[in-house]
């Protein structure tokens, strides 16, 4: 399911629901900072992306460390009720 995060561009709402997403695919029950950096790193025309490629973050890194450092289990169902308070204060400050 797509999700409509207002207040952002098309791009930001595409990392966010990307962010969503790779949690569900991570088998994650909750949608954590992680999952934002995972969502920015996966769309390569928005600014976020080119600032964290000079500092060599790329999405197969990404992924190796969040399986070794939280683990994979089976597929979940999250919407934006599941993200963290870090995560949502992550959100909020974007906005303002």
């Amino acid at each position: 399911m797509k999700y409509n995060f207002g207040g952002f561009t098309a791009k930001a709402n595409s990392a966010l629901n990307i962010a969503i997403s790779s949690a569900e695919n991570f088998g994650h029950t909750y949608v954590g900072s992680e999952h934002i950096l995972f969502g920015l790193v996966s769309v390569p025309d928005c600014v976020a992306f080119q600032l964290l490629s000079e500092y060599s973050v790329d999405l197969q890194k990404l992924t190796e460390l969040i399986k070794q450092n939280i683990g994979v289990g089976a597929k979940t169902n999250l919407s934006p009720e599941h993200l963290t308070p870090r995560a949502k204060r992550i959100v909020e400050g974007a906005v303002t």
